[in-house]
């Protein structure tokens, strides 16, 4: 059956129509419900202002980061990472970007899963390769 046009603006303009999702208990937080979103370009964004190191000034020796300031760095930034992929069951952000020192305080290994879990979900080059091969009309 055929979806009509203005079905289909209505679904291809919903708020989550443009990410894949994984809904999910969490054993770890009593079975949980939650639901796993793949980043948002504004969520990668936010990941690559924190990672990226600043240009040094011209004539300046960039500064190098201990392996602790290091390691805050990226518990920084897979946080705000976080935060843009964990979704309640109504599809609704569980935290805010205002939310992320708190975030960053309780950021531990269940965290780092569930985040791995939501990157899982983007289409990686190869995989896009292979849909666009399957999808070629056989000669």
């Amino acid at each position: 059956m055929a979806v009509k046009k203005s079905d289909l603006k209505a679904l291809a303009s919903a708020p989550m129509s443009g990410f894949r999702t994984k809904p999910l208990k969490v054993p770890e937080w009593g079975g949980a419900k939650v639901i796993l979103r793949e980043p948002s370009p504004a969520g990668w964004g936010q990941w690559c202002e924190i990672m990226e190191p600043e240009e040094p000034k011209e004539g300046a020796k960039a500064v190098e980061l201990s392996i602790t300031e290091q390691t805050q760095r990226n518990i920084r930034a897979d946080a705000v990472m976080f935060i843009d992929v964990l979704l309640d069951e109504d599809q609704t952000p569980v935290f805010t970007r205002e939310e992320l020192d708190e975030v960053v305080g309780f950021y531990g290994p269940v965290h780092s899963r569930l985040l791995k879990q939501a990157l899982a979900l983007q289409t990686s080059p190869e995989d896009a390769e292979k849909k666009s091969e399957s999808q070629k009309p056989s000669s």
